[in-house]
């Protein structure tokens, strides 16, 4: 069929992405060219041209909009990824600017519908809890400085003070008095029914690690901050976690918050699905489970890099001596993981000293090469789409769905990630429904529980432990 212009312009003003691809639209007074459902302002009928393609509409005289990408979408390159990336990049840069969800459906060019849909699928979360991420993140960034929290409050676009101290709390564990007056000891209080044994059995998992230590409810990591080997130290009481760092106390409560998970949204998973005829008995019986990351993201990827088609055992082992050989040391005896900077320097020749294969001595080489070059940004990635970050990744040699979905999970932070590969989950689905699950068939079962697979998954491979 072929649409008349003035059918072709009815269509541009829909801004339907699902005419993205069959005709583009040009703007005379701007000089632009913009795939349809492109979510600027849309001009006067005498003012647009239609094209067949990027090549006509480029001879014409025109240049492809900085906002919707068309030269990108023409290369098969995912539309929607670059309007989810512009979209979290302005909210986050000015996120007093949104007062609620509906101006950030109308900045995207959205309903509120179809913005949630784009959220879940590039964030792994909700508009809403976008919105709460960032404003916290700013009023952080303005405390630090020595904001007065009213002021911090209203900069970061809250509305009330009572909505900012309930939230602030529920992210950072303290109030936002306690963290502008943040020292190297603090106390963070914990969610209700918060879940300590997972963090534990995690950071506990080889009793002869240089780098960790758990002495009953008590643990100590070793993390690299600004280079050097600092301590975090975090003994659990009852609805809380007294922490006692020796570096910058900001960077250490960063790290402590990631080393205890609380970015796990636990309480909306378990409303949704405590009935659910698989997991429900075990979503009750590990009520309060979140995900414990890594205290960086380098540490969750090349953890994952290592693990890669070999035993727990072999793996732990394996993670031990690299620390051992190049980790920075503290003067607790305990050790920091690498950098990916530190690792790089290393050789093929070194590692397979310390027991790795040729191949995983490359993999892990080339991307600690890559992350030191900046072709790898993982500090930033929670800002990209999760389908932009996996091609990211997956463009380094060696590294596969697993270890993508490895890396977000624990590094990262996306919710809605599913190592369908990985054995323990098989295992754990099988116990479930007396027969071991092929790969096609975990990605089946799991996809009910989007957009929380990651921490569907995490229950399924707590429940591997027994008794919970």
């Amino acid at each position: 069929m072929r649409w008349s212009e003035d059918a072709l312009y009815a269509r541009f003003l829909r801004r339907d992405p699902d005419d993205n691809g069959k005709f583009l639209t040009g703007v005379v007074t701007t000089g632009i060219y913009c795939l349809p459902s492109c979510p600027a302002r849309r001009p006067n009928r005498e003012n647009v041209r239609f094209f067949k393609s990027p090549d006509e509409a480029r001879s014409s005289g025109l240049r492809p909009c900085r906002r919707c990408r068309p030269d990108s979408f023409y290369r098969g390159e995912e539309w929607r990824e670059h309007l989810y990336e512009q979209t979290v990049e302005r909210a986050s840069r000015e996120p007093a600017s949104f007062t609620d969800v509906t101006q950030l459906a109308a900045t995207a060019g959205l309903s509120k519908s179809s913005l949630t849909d784009l959220f879940r699928l590039h964030g792994h979360e909700s508009p809403a809890t976008f919105l709460r991420r960032i404003r916290i993140a700013r009023a952080c960034d303005l405390l630090r400085g020595g904001a007065k929290p009213i002021d911090a409050a209203q900069a970061a676009g809250f509305e009330s003070s009572s909505a900012f101290h309930e939230q602030f709390v529920a992210r950072t564990g303290l109030t936002p008095a306690a963290y502008a007056a943040l020292r190297t000891q603090f106390t963070l209080r914990l969610p209700l029914g918060y879940r300590r044994r997972e963090v534990l059995d995690f950071y506990g998992r080889d009793p002869q690690s240089v780098s960790e230590s758990v002495d009953g409810s008590a643990l100590r990591k070793c993390v690299l901050i600004q280079n050097e080997a600092a301590l975090i130290q975090i003994d659990f009481a009852e609805g809380s976690a007294r922490c006692a760092v020796d570096c910058n106390p900001y960077d250490g409560h960063r790290a402590a918050l990631r080393i205890l998970g609380l970015d796990s949204d636990a309480a909306g998973f378990e409303r949704q699905f405590a009935d659910d005829a698989l997991l429900g008995s075990i979503i009750t019986r590990q009520k309060g489970l979140r995900i414990p990351m890594t205290p960086e993201p380098w540490e969750a990827l090349a953890w994952a890099i290592i693990g890669q088609q070999i035993s727990l055992k072999f793996a732990v082992a394996m993670r031990r001596a690299l620390i051992a050989a190049t980790g920075a040391l503290h003067g607790s005896g305990l050790r920091a993981h690498p950098s990916a900077e530190a690792v790089a320097k290393l050789d093929v020749e070194m590692l397979r000293g310390l027991r790795f294969s040729g191949s995983k001595a490359e993999y892990l080489l080339g991307a600690a090469r890559a992350v030191q070059s900046g072709d790898l940004l993982l500090g930033s990635m929670r800002n990209l789409s999760a389908t932009h970050a996996a091609r990211k990744l997956s463009a380094i040699r060696g590294i596969g769905p697993w270890t993508v979905q490895y890396a977000f999970l624990r590094g990262i932070g996306f919710a809605d990630c599913l190592p369908s590969g990985d054995a323990g989950l098989a295992q754990g689905l099988g116990r479930m429904r007396e027969s071991r699950p092929s790969e096609p068939e975990i990605r089946e079962i799991m996809a009910r529980f989007s957009p929380w697979r990651s921490l569907a998954t995490y229950h399924v491979w707590a429940s591997l432990k027994g008794d919970c």
